[in-house]
């Protein structure tokens, strides 16, 4: 969904039933938005730039607020900067859960290592059914040979 869209969509959503809005006052309002959101992304560049920092941090577009008197949405806007922090901690510890979970390169090795050895020491000892095989722990008997004797 294009900005533009994203931004009609809220409109119309905000609206009272009934109410309608031209196109013409639409694109006014995105203008708006996108005047908006420009002037707040300046004003955080210049407060990160003179605290020599070369990244935008929330709270730099915090206290942008705070200096372009838009006070009223410090609050709001702090509270979605902590909920989007939260689900960025939730999202990298799941990362790290997951390649936890995986197997460095050594790791594997020494795992196929082993299993080569079981299975060698099993067939050494007759025994080459592996882990549940044949009942009686014995090998399952060969498959019976064709029929004929050719193997055309």
């Amino acid at each position: 969904m294009t900005i533009a869209a994203t931004v009609a969509k809220m409109i119309s959503e905000r609206l009272p039933p009934g109410l309608k809005m031209s196109a013409e006052v639409k694109e006014m309002v995105l203008e708006a938005c996108n005047e908006f959101v420009q002037c707040v992304a300046s004003e955080a560049n210049e407060i990160s730039t003179k605290e020599n920092k070369t990244t935008i941090m929330p709270e730099h577009v915090v206290n942008a607020l705070r200096s372009l008197d838009f006070e009223a949405y410090v609050e709001r806007v702090s509270a979605a900067a902590e909920e989007m922090k939260e689900e960025g901690k939730e999202a990298r510890a799941e990362k790290k859960k997951k390649k936890g979970m995986q197997m460095s390169p050594e790791e594997a090795l020494a795992l196929q290592e082993k299993m080569f050895a079981e299975a060698r020491a099993r067939y050494n000892s007759g025994d080459a059914s592996g882990a549940g095989g044949a009942p009686g722990g014995g090998a399952p008997p060969p498959p019976p040979a064709p029929a004929g004797g050719s193997l055309d």
